[in-house]
């Protein structure tokens, strides 16, 4: 049993009061005291004295009485700091049930958000490098859009690798969405006739946009291609953020542009 009320004190402050609500709930336990004379017992100024005993009675531990002559303030029995305890433990207790619920969710966005942010940059050349920008694209899931400037043909330079190309873009199935310059491409391109099933195409005036290169944006990736002036270099992005954003830019030139029959 602890007598000495410094003691006191400082397991009260260990327990969630501040040094003058354990001065002020010392105090009352001794007898019952006006606020005036709660503040020339305790040191603690008057009007913070209002403030206290206003929390104290939210927590249970005092009372206020009210006579003819004013407020009577009094402590109520110290067992209401069990209760109290136990009140924060349930809070507790539901608090840990919120966040496990919470926590997978906020975890996802965290995730996500992550994943956005993640950039890197993969650069090819020449025909293999061609090749391989192509073949990365048939991990497309559901569509590909592309700003078109020519054919397969353009880019590797082999009328069989860009059929059988095609025609793995049928066996993995997803669609084709290209935007052309009218005479840059023909309107005719492959033997495949299937292939024109999963293609769509739509033709728009230079004035609009020209189109020298090609890109393509699929998945988390947008592929720049470039086969001009003895040159065939490309470079793909591969960052979420930036594939959706172009995907804006697509759709918008894609309302503007005219339907191919």
């Amino acid at each position: 049993m602890l007598n000495n009320k410094n003691d006191i004190k400082k397991y009260l402050t260990a327990y969630g009061l501040s040094t003058d609500e354990a001065k002020v709930y010392l105090a009352l336990l001794e007898k019952p005291l006006s606020h005036l004379e709660l503040a020339r017992k305790t040191g603690v100024n008057r009007t913070k004295i209002y403030r206290i005993a206003d929390d104290l009675e939210k927590l249970s531990l005092v009372k206020t009485e009210q006579l003819d002559s004013g407020k009577l303030l009094s402590a109520s029995e110290p067992k209401n700091l069990e209760v109290n305890l136990v009140s924060k433990e349930q809070e507790l207790k539901n608090k840990r049930a919120v966040l496990n619920e919470l926590l997978p969710s906020l975890d996802g966005i965290f995730n996500r958000t992550a994943e956005d942010l993640k950039f890197s940059v993969s650069t090819y050349e020449g025909v293999a490098g061609m090749k391989q920008m192509l073949w990365n694209e048939l991990k497309t899931k559901g569509e590909i859009l592309v700003f078109g400037s020519g054919t397969l043909e353009d880019l590797v330079g082999s009328k069989r690798w860009a059929e059988a190309h095609r025609q793995k873009t049928l066996d993995v199935d997803y669609k084709i969405r290209e935007i052309n310059n009218h005479g840059k491409k023909p309107i005719k391109f492959t033997s495949n006739p299937k292939f024109y099933e999963n293609f769509n195409r739509r033709h728009i005036s230079e004035d609009t946009i020209n189109l020298e290169q090609q890109i393509a944006i699929y998945n988390d990736t947008v592929g720049v291609y470039h086969w001009r002036d003895d040159q065939k270099v490309g470079t793909e992005i591969h960052n979420k953020a930036y594939a959706n954003m172009m995907r804006q830019v697509f759709e918008n030139y894609w309302e503007l542009a005219e339907i191919v029959r």
